[in-house]
């Protein structure tokens, strides 16, 4: 078999005839690989130095705009409310007020829950003495019942009265005809 040769060229595009392994070979080839690197950073920086000018620019532009914006509305703000400073003076004397008012309003909300607890024990207590209730309402209804046996024999002792007036009244009658009196 015979020994395949390369053929290498140069910038120029005339063959060198370098043998391929040899030291020529590598050193030409390095320095392509070098040239193809310029040429491959040539074309990036042709896209990346405009790329950041132009971001550059356009973050002094944005910080530009943030200022102009606060600056702006500082004006307003001072425009639409000159006393703003009293107003808000004002604001914090009525929330100092109303925190005191609040402070007082759970003051009293612990002394009606101290309140609603005796309560609470006084119910208590009167559903302990409830259960007497029972016994006095038995109680109650058995001197009900008395008071209507007694209107019943009082209703009757008035029919025996009246029995009695009409059988003795007829011949008291005839003998008074003969009574002086």
């Amino acid at each position: 078999m015979g020994e395949i040769k390369v053929s290498t060229m140069d910038d120029t595009g005339a063959d060198n005839g370098a043998q391929p392994g040899s030291a020529a070979c590598v050193n030409e080839g390095m320095d392509r690989l070098a040239v193809a690197f310029e040429r491959s950073a040539r074309r990036w920086e042709m896209i990346i130095y405009p790329v950041m000018i132009i971001f550059t620019l356009f973050a002094a532009y944005g910080f530009f705009q943030i200022y102009s914006v606060t600056r702006d509305l500082r004006a307003v703000a001072a425009q639409i409310e000159p006393q703003m400073g009293v107003h808000l003076t004002r604001l914090t004397l009525s929330l100092q007020n109303l925190t005191d008012n609040i402070a007082q309003m759970s003051t009293n909300i612990h002394r009606m829950q101290k309140n609603v607890a005796k309560m609470n024990n006084n119910m208590a207590m009167m559903s302990k003495q409830m259960t007497h209730l029972k016994s006095m309402d038995e109680q109650m209804l058995a001197m009900n019942h008395s008071m209507f046996m007694m209107a019943k024999n009082t209703n009757r002792m008035q029919w025996d009265m009246a029995k009695m007036n009409n059988n003795i009244g007829k011949p008291m009658n005839f003998m008074n005809s003969f009574m002086p009196w």
